[in-house]
Parts: structure tokens; sequence; C-alpha cells
């Protein structure tokens, strides 16, 4: 997003006639451009990652919410504690609010749980190593230039059913994703962790007609996934649109089927200007 706003505003100073603005965009466009390659290419997976400290390991275990409150106020806070914690008696609860209450139930006679990942016990400085919409960015904003061997890289990963390729659009985090599919929370069913997103999908679009439209070696490859997530978006969209009477925010992973908000005529009518090849 920086390297594309930079872009924007170099265009808008050179439009304007402002020299001193433009070199100075044109500067940091080419600092973050560097840094787009030193920073996030990931020449093991030969894919753009997310960087920070974490774990590359880890387990997904059950946990149970309890509430605590402040001291002296009505204030809470909601913990996720271990069985063995909360079978112990034991007070859980965070020193910012000390006062155990209660667990909380589910609404069932039961606890409420939620799977909660537990970090590996190395935890260092490193790629994280996740496919999804993350990966796709410098295509999706036309970034890298029509002969970058990156580009081969990221349609490679597009066109690839065992990651994020489907019938109905691409998903955003990809099947082999320890995260693929599971819950943000407890009660919040996962939202970015694998759902198909218009906004995201339009942008892929465009970014692939751009590039099946310029010089380049890789246009055949951009022309022939444009021809296909083009067909597969406005087919999914329509179906759904035809059983439910709706556009709706996001579409399943597994099935295409809406999900969430509905009506929603925000960017998921962008398949009008997927439909008119508008972009």
């Amino acid at each position: 997003w920086s390297i594309t706003v930079v872009r924007i505003m170099a265009a808008l100073a050179a439009h304007l006639g402002n020299d001193e603005d433009h070199a100075l965009y044109s500067n940091k466009d080419g600092i973050l451009t560097q840094a787009l390659e030193d920073l996030h290419w990931n020449p093991r997976t030969k894919s753009y990652c997310d960087v920070g400290k974490h774990s590359a390991g880890g387990t997904f275990e059950t946990r149970y919410m309890y509430r605590c409150a402040e001291a002296s106020s009505s204030s809470t806070t909601d913990v996720a504690v271990a069985r063995d914690v909360l079978e112990a008696r034991g007070n859980p609860c965070p020193k910012s609010h000390p006062k155990p209450l209660y667990p909380l139930g589910d609404g069932q006679g039961g606890l409420l749980s939620k799977e909660y990942f537990v970090p590996g016990k190395v935890v260092k400085h490193q790629f994280v190593a996740q496919y999804g919409y993350i990966s796709l960015f410098p295509l999706l904003l036309k970034i890298l230039p029509p002969t970058s061997r990156r580009l081969k890289h990221i349609m490679n990963l597009m066109e690839n059913d065992r990651e994020i390729r489907t019938k109905y659009g691409l998903l955003s985090l990809s099947k082999t994703s320890r995260f693929y599919e599971r819950g943000n929370a407890p009660g919040d069913k996962p939202y970015w962790r694998g759902a198909i997103w218009m906004p995201i999908n339009y942008l892929a679009v465009s970014a692939l007609h751009y590039y099946a439209n310029v010089e380049g070696p890789y246009r055949e490859q951009a022309h022939r996934l444009y021809r296909e997530l083009r067909e597969n978006l406005v087919s999914n969209v329509y179906k759904e649109y035809k059983r439910t009477g709706y556009l709706w925010e996001q579409y399943d992973s597994k099935s295409g089927q809406g999900k969430r908000s509905h009506p929603f005529t925000g960017w998921t009518a962008l398949v009008v200007n997927i439909m008119a090849e508008s972009y």
C-alpha cells in the first residue's frame, strides 16, 4: 500500500508540475520497492511473506473463558485458561483485573471454550510463511514490472488447487495453513481465514487483466488465469444471488455459498465491473 500511495503522489506531483515533490516521492518509491524485496521476499518458499518475531511451531489447545474484574470497579475482562487451572480453583486473573468472578457458559449448559494457539518454544524474528491474500499484494497493486520472475511464482500460487485456488474465487488463506477455517474467538467464526472476498478478488482480476495486456514473458499465464477467475467469480455470485436473492459480504471457501452480512451491495457490487471488464 505504501508503494502505491507514493506512486500516486509522484503522479500527482508530475501532473501539477511540482518537480521537487515528484523527485521526493519517486525516491521514496525506490526505497520502499527495494525494502519489499529485501525484507519480504522469502527465497525458500518463493513468495512474499509478512515478517515478525514469532514461533514457526506450536499447537492448538482448548482453553476456557474466565471473567475477571478490577479490584475497585465493575470493569471486567475475559481470559483464556487451561482446564487444569480451572479445576484447581486457583485465581487465573491478571494483575490488571485480579478479582475472579466465574467461568463463562456456552449457553448450552457447558463451558465456553476456544481453540487457543500455543506458540512453540523457539520464538525469533522470521518470515511468517503463510500463503493467502498477503502473498499476492505486489501483483494485486501492479507493483511488479511485467518482466519480473516474481510474477510467475505468485501466479503459480493463484492456480494451485492445494493452496488458494477454488472454482468460486481465490481464498483469503491457504488450505495448507494450520489457521485455515479456524475460529477467531469464541462465537466468532473464521473471517479472513479462508473465506472468499470480492474486493481482493477484484484486485486480482484487475491486475491479471493488466499483465495479460502488456508485453512480458508471463502474459499468457496471466490471460489464462484472468479468464478462469473472472468466470468463477461471476458464476458463483450469480448462482448465490439466484439462490438467495442477495449479494453477500463473503463466500464460503468450500461451497461458495454466501456468508455473513446481506444484502451487501458494497464491495460485492464490484462483480458488475468484472462483468463489464471495467477496471
